[in-house]
């Protein structure tokens, strides 16, 4: 399996065509947000599922209208043109992010409902059902 690299410029440039066709990756990342309010992951959404995978820290954020409360090991499930937030972040926040191949009008980055449009979800969140 290939190792994928961004931290030159050429591989920022090119990380999308090393990758392997299997990958259906439009971004990722890490991340890391001090303690406080506000925090600069401002509301927004995405042409594609996005999924957050959170390494250290507690934070609240708000996903599809719901807030929640958010600590290691956890995994924020965003399905694409649902919009999110971190809210505060109670102690420093570090995390990565995968967002999934670009769908709908195909856009990348954070898209704002004031520049870019009211979101459209494509996804629902399953429901749970008890016992599963």
């Amino acid at each position: 399996m290939p190792v994928i690299r961004r931290q030159t410029a050429e591989e920022q440039a090119t990380w999308q065509t090393a990758r392997p066709s299997w990958l259906k990756a439009s971004a990722y990342g890490s991340f890391r947000l001090a303690k406080g309010t506000p925090t600069s992951i401002e509301l927004h959404y995405h042409d594609a599922d996005e999924i957050w995978f959170i390494g250290a820290g507690r934070a609240r954020i708000r996903s599809e209208g719901v807030e929640y409360d958010v600590r290691p090991g956890d995994l924020v499930c965003t399905g694409m043109g649902d919009e999110h937030q971190i809210l505060e972040v109670y102690e420093e926040l570090i995390g990565f992010f995968l967002e999934g191949e670009l769908e709908g009008l195909r856009r990348p980055g954070h898209l704002h409902r004031e520049t870019d449009g009211v979101p459209v979800p494509r996804r629902r969140p399953a429901t749970i059902e008890p016992g599963r």
